[in-house]
């Protein structure tokens, strides 16, 4: 703490000769430099815990997006992984294998079954890819909570209304494979589930709609 006070004393002396220019915006970018400015997770009880992630479709889904939960619950994980480390995350094969094995009606029996202290559980109430026949906008409705496999109970939930991408515009087919603009949607939707359990800076997602596909 007291090395980032002294990295923003450092970038404001710096700036101060540009107050009567920039005014306010020096301190917020200095602010932004520092991290200082960074959105903390909305839940952080992952210390030392072993965690599964397991997203499943609650509504049909059609045949070309038959395996959009498993891949959703991959990226999910690849994210928490890299980005909150004091937990231990279940390898997601153990959990999908565990899934193509068994029949199941909670988050907390799969959370059991590949020895999970907690679950993030992420139901897929609403998932399209397209605007129109000859363009794109993905569309989804996510809801994700936490659970507690020894109580079997609910310990955090939050609603994901309504995600378009891109937000603002649409992508024509004929520009974009299906495949293509698939797997940039759900890395999307995975980026919006992560920033849940992990704090981040707000500034990376202002400009969704200028993504360039991968």
């Amino acid at each position: 703490m007291i090395a980032l006070i002294r990295k923003l004393l450092a970038l404001c002396l710096c700036v101060l000769p540009c107050v009567g220019l920039v005014g306010c915006s020096a301190l917020a970018t200095a602010m932004w430099i520092t991290g200082a400015s960074d959105v903390k997770p909305e839940y952080d009880g992952f210390k030392d815990k072993k965690v599964a992630v397991v997203a499943r479709p609650v509504v049909a889904l059609t045949y070309r997006d038959a395996h959009v939960d498993k891949e959703l619950a991959r990226r999910i994980q690849l994210i928490l992984t890299n980005r909150v480390r004091k937990a231990q995350w279940i390898d997601q094969q153990k959990v999908e294998k565990w899934l193509d094995e068994h029949e199941w009606e909670t988050f907390p029996e799969v959370g059991k079954g590949v020895g999970a202290d907690l679950v993030i559980g992420v139901e897929i109430e609403d998932f399209s890819l397209y605007k129109g026949q000859t363009v794109y906008q993905g569309t989804a409705t996510l809801r994700v909570a936490v659970y507690d496999c020894a109580t079997n109970q609910k310990v955090y939930e939050k609603s994901l209304s309504n995600i378009n991408y891109p937000p603002n515009s649409v992508v024509p087919t004929s520009e974009v494979p299906e495949s293509v603009f698939r797997r940039e949607f759900l890395s999307v939707l995975a980026e919006a589930v992560a920033r849940l359990f992990h704090s981040y800076d707000p500034h990376e997602f202002w400009a969704l709609d200028t993504r360039t596909l991968r």
